[in-house]
């Protein structure tokens, strides 16, 4: 069920109080009724599965029924670093990235970039990609809608002081990389963890020697050389598969019958 994002201050009483934006997006877009279950995180993070009491023209009341805390298994802080792409494939990227679990998300600018951000724009734009991420994590169920930064040079990316694995994918690693770089980095670290995502012409070779040099791990996507878009989507993937245990019972239990 697509969750719904609140404030800790809209909630008092057991009832939650809606109204801007929201309250119109339920009352005349989704168009929900009295009785109707909805679910809500605040920046606690805590979700409450509510009932709505009443719709007004200034808002939706609704009663709690239920409050949860998040799962400590799932304080995974992910950070994703993706070169600029043009339009629409940023857009489709950003959204993925929600949907995989990346609690914030970077765009670089680098140096083989066709995209590069207009001043004049990069306010609105970085606006428009946080919509993309808020709408996307609410569809997906999330506890917290990730971070998008405004964009930012690599070089000063990398200056970062952060902790956990670092993951550079490149498609000039050898593919046979690919399990045996991803599984040890995540093993180590698997709370936290920084991936970087290169442009449409790739990665230069002098980006990758200044990730190596702060301590990224380079790693394959495999033999085929993918679309950018496609790369966030498929590292975000293998990183997610190897940092959740449960993933690998779960396949596990599959392909045992």
């Amino acid at each position: 069920m697509p969750v719904h994002f609140i404030r800790a201050a809209q909630v008092a009483d057991k009832t939650i109080r809606v109204d801007g934006p929201l309250a119109h997006h339920l009352r005349d877009v989704l168009r929900c009724r009295v009785g109707e279950a909805l679910v809500f995180v605040d920046e606690q993070p805590r979700r409450y599965t509510a009932t709505v009491t009443e719709r007004t023209p200034s808002g939706v009341t609704c009663v709690v029924q239920k409050e949860e805390t998040r799962p400590p298994e799932m304080t995974r802080h992910l950070h994703l670093g993706m070169a600029i792409l043009k339009g629409e494939r940023m857009d489709w990227a950003i959204q993925k990235a929600t949907e995989l679990g990346a609690s914030r998300i970077t765009p670089l600018v680098t140096t083989r970039a066709v995209a590069r951000p207009i001043p004049s724009r990069t306010a609105h734009q970085q606006q428009r990609w946080a919509k993309i991420a808020g709408e996307a994590a609410s569809q997906v169920g999330r506890w917290e809608i990730p971070l998008v930064d405004p964009p930012q040079a690599f070089p000063d990316f990398l200056k970062t002081e952060r902790t956990g694995f670092r993951l550079l994918f490149w498609e000039e690693a050898a593919p046979s990389d690919c399990h045996g770089v991803i599984g040890p980095a995540v093993a180590a670290s698997p709370r936290d963890g920084v991936v970087l995502i290169g442009p449409e012409g790739g990665w230069e070779k002098a980006e990758v020697e200044a990730a190596v040099r702060c301590q990224f791990q380079i790693a394959s996507l495999g033999p085929r050389i993918v679309r950018a878009e496609t790369a966030v989507l498929a590292a975000l993937a293998l990183v997610q598969y190897e940092c959740d245990p449960r993933i690998h019972i779960a396949s596990g239990a599959a392909n045992a019958g």
